[in-house]
């Protein structure tokens, strides 16, 4: 039977071990895949917003995943312009493509 000294030298010696192999693994990653490439491919939020004519063409539907409450309903002389307002004004802190 092993002693406690022992037990505890070997629990000592594997975390070393794991702590050496996490390391390199580590360094590993860091030289494969540098900074300078991650950096480049940094993602922007943009708002698609989309508006389609209503199946009973009373209007226009404003549709975007950005809006808290979608489709809005838009009718009337303004309709396009007034939807594509509302897009513009709502997304002014964002890029946004607007698809008509």
């Amino acid at each position: 039977m092993k002693t406690l000294a022992q037990r505890r030298r070997n629990v000592v010696n594997l975390t070393k071990r794991a702590r050496r192999v996490l390391k390199a693994s580590i360094n590993l990653v860091q030289q494969r895949w540098p900074k300078s490439n991650r950096l480049k491919h940094s993602t922007t939020s943009v708002h698609v917003y989309e508006l389609r004519p209503r199946a009973d063409k009373r209007g226009f539907d404003l549709i975007s995943d950005a809006l808290p409450y979608s489709p809005l309903w838009y009718r009337g002389p303004n309709a396009i312009s007034d939807a594509i307002g509302y897009a513009k004004f709502y997304s002014r802190s964002h890029d946004a493509v607007i698809r008509v």
